[in-house]
């Protein structure tokens, strides 16, 4: 009896154990299904999550895509309104230069202004597209800030005129006159908001301020602009919009929807942008005596001011509008596919004295320019069959092979980013954007078909003789004070002539002369280099790179003489 009860204690222990692991078990098969749950789930995460990820870089890809689609669009389109423009503007500026009854020259006049403003809405939508697409650069220089203004206000003052109204412009007196930032892009922003003014303004006055707004932490230099109008104010809700999109910089961005205040969105919203990009901050003020628009810019100040001193001084430059004379019967190629874009251009031409041919497309272009008859070319980017890239660069591999080198300046309508750079890789020297300005035409054909000289004279008394003689001789004349800061100028420019110092030190003279022949091997044009000095002087540099030598003392005469072998050289 006593082992059968042990025996049932037993078997009661083992039961009890058994439901304890069984117990056990069934906790850890629980455990494992909601580990498995949590992994399943986890794993269709992972591959949603990998799907949105691939979701998102087609996504990109896919905007990445439109946005540059958009851009060349913008670009076909912008080479297309430019062209287009470039003949209204500049047949009308030749109708205007004609005799005309009043009445005419008040129509043309007006044809003139709507396709002005035509222009600037086509560079916003440029600019817009431009900061949309991060292509857009800001290009800070040292700058005179009253003179980069002026010009722009004059011809802000003439449209303020136009409706009896005063513009006015204040500069306070601790306002640095030279700074460090992009001028143009200022003028840009101050410009659209004078306009603005302007056009809402129907009596009183449009005034602008510059104060100094202090200093950052950096020591970078603050300053406010500010345009103030009398006209009717800004109504109280397109007031709250327009101060809340100048507010509006998520994550440090700049807002890429458009600002639509009636006919005004598109000139606020780029230089909102603008100022964002520069780094500063814009607002508005508004009540029933008129409004008044600001912004604050980060500038540096300019320390050394010698700069400004030689690029005023150093150049002494004959070109002005006298400079035209200089041109007459020079003989330029003109590639333009445009029948009255070529009209145009070639009536210019014909006016300034030049003799002028034109062919129509790419490939005459090349046959002409190989012919070795012009000393420039005029050549379109954009023509049908071979373009005005690959027409330049036929033209440099012939020169190569021949030897030689025509200077080609590229007319294209293009205004994106980069395309003037595509204009020089392909062997261009310069780039005229459409619509073509006859101010511009000139300077570039005073640049390249008028003789240029390089002097670097120590001696004060030969030099103001030597420049008096090639001035007046119809030279453009450029000053080096060393010799050092004339292979710098070299190396930027093409010189017809360069008159080197060969005093002591001799050594200096005969290095410079060596790297300004290296210089041209990869240019491709060669100058006559000229030596001045004394009689002694002259044995040392033979067989230097020197063609010729002028002893002191200098004379006109014997200037001359050398600039009749230079000619023929």
């Amino acid at each position: 009896m006593g082992g059968q009860v042990a025996e049932n204690e037993i078997l009661q222990r083992q039961v009890e154990d058994l439901q304890k692991q069984l117990a056990r078990q069934k906790k850890s098969n629980d455990l494992l299904k909601k580990r498995a749950v949590q992994a399943i789930i986890s794993g269709k995460r992972a591959e949603q999550e990998v799907m949105d990820l691939d979701s998102c870089e087609s996504g990109l890809a896919r905007a990445q895509l439109a946005s540059r689609v958009k851009s060349v669009f913008l670009e076909n389109v912008s080479h297309e309104i430019r062209s287009s423009m470039n003949g209204i503007i500049g047949m009308t500026d030749l109708v205007l230069e004609t005799e005309l009854s009043p009445e005419q020259r008040l129509y043309l006049e007006m044809v003139s202004s709507s396709v002005d403003r035509l222009l600037v809405v086509v560079n916003e939508v440029l600019d817009f597209s431009r900061i949309e697409n991060g292509e857009l650069e800001i290009e800070p220089e040292d700058f005179n800030l009253k003179e980069s203004l002026d010009h722009d206000l004059y011809v802000l003052h003439q449209a303020a005129k136009g409706k009896n109204l005063d513009l006015t412009c204040a500069i306070d007196p601790d306002v640095p006159a030279f700074v460090h930032g992009d001028p143009n892009r200022l003028v840009q922003i101050l410009t659209n908001l004078v306009n603005n003014g302007i056009k809402y303004t129907d009596q009183g006055a449009v005034a602008i301020r510059i104060e100094n707004g202090g200093y950052t932490i950096g020591n970078t230099l603050l300053l406010k602009f500010s345009v103030s109008d009398t006209g009717c104010g800004i109504a109280p809700d397109k007031l709250e919009l327009i101060s809340q999109y100048f507010k509006h910089r998520p994550d440090g961005l700049v807002a890429t929807m458009p600002l639509s205040v009636g006919t005004t969105g598109l000139g606020l919203t780029v230089s909102s942008q603008l100022v964002k990009l520069m780094g500063g901050e814009i607002g508005v003020e508004s009540g029933p005596d008129g409004s008044t628009f600001w912004f604050i810019l980060p500038f540096k100040e300019v320390s050394d001011f010698s700069s400004f001193a030689e690029k005023t001084n150093s150049t002494i430059e004959n070109i002005a509008e006298n400079v035209t004379y200089e041109l007459k019967g020079a003989k330029v190629l003109l590639a333009e596919d445009e029948y009255i874009n070529r009209v145009l251009i070639e009536t210019i031409l014909s006016q300034l004295g030049v003799a002028v041919t034109s062919v129509d497309n790419g490939r005459e272009a090349v046959q002409e320019a190989c012919s070795g008859k012009y000393q420039l070319v005029l050549m379109d980017v954009q023509m049908e069959g071979m373009d005005g890239l690959e027409a330049t660069r036929a033209i440099r591999k012939h020169e190569r092979k021949h030897g030689g080198h025509l200077d080609i300046i590229a007319l294209t309508a293009q205004a994106m980013p980069g395309d003037r750079e595509k204009c020089l890789q392909a062997g261009m020297d310069d780039y005229l954007p459409k619509p073509l300005e006859r101010t511009q035409l000139i300077e570039v054909l005073a640049k390249f078909l008028t003789r240029r000289a390089l002097v670097v004279d120590g001696d004060p008394v030969s030099q103001g003789i030597v420049l008096r003689t090639l001035i007046e001789a119809g030279w453009q004349v450029t000053i080096a004070e060393t010799r050092r800061s004339a292979m710098y100028e070299a190396s930027l420019s093409h010189f017809d002539l360069i008159l080197l110092d060969v005093s002591t030190p001799q050594l200096e003279s005969l290095k410079a002369a060596k790297i300004l022949r290296q210089l041209e091997e990869y240019s491709g044009q060669r100058a006559f280099v000229l030596g001045i000095g004394e009689e002694n002087d002259f044995a040392a540099v033979k067989d230097c790179g020197f063609d010729a030598c002028l002893a002191r003392p200098v004379t006109q005469d014997k200037i001359l003489k050398h600039l009749e072998v230079c000619a023929k050289a």
